[in-house]
């Protein structure tokens, strides 16, 4: 216990200092906000796999040659995350996922089907998000 307080006094402490350290500095912070993407019924055959694709760069714009790979960890549901590089807090992300190719981009074997996914990034907890074909 005192070890914590003493970590958590140390880091009040660099935290208090850090404008000293850096007067005069122009300091730029980048912050993230993570989303975790599921996607269900994603039955693939050999050579494809389940990826999502959306509105923001981080997961491709809705280009499927951008999209984030997920992982198959529980088959036939496909997980993973991303982290969204200064957006707003509340900003909504639309998505689906796809089923392509792995070597060919341009192949997309399958979107999900619409409406869109949405998701509004927030701080804290990590958003939990959902699609299915």
């Amino acid at each position: 216990m005192l070890r914590t307080y003493i970590s958590a006094l140390s880091y009040v402490f660099l935290f208090a200092a850090l404008p000293l350290a850096n007067a005069g500095q122009n300091i730029q912070m980048t912050y993230y906000l993570h989303a975790d993407f599921t996607c269900k019924n994603g039955i693939t055959t050999p050579g494809y796999s389940v990826y999502v694709v959306g509105s923001l760069p981080e997961i491709g714009k809705w280009d499927p040659a951008k999209a984030v790979l997920l992982s198959p960890s529980n088959y036939p549901t496909w997980t993973g995350s991303a982290g969204f590089a200064n957006v707003k807090l509340n900003e909504k992300v639309e998505w689906k996922c796809i089923i392509r190719n792995e070597k060919n981009a341009s192949d997309v074997q399958k979107w999900q089907p619409d409406p869109n996914n949405e998701a509004i990034l927030i701080f804290s907890p990590t958003v939990q998000t959902t699609g299915t074909f």
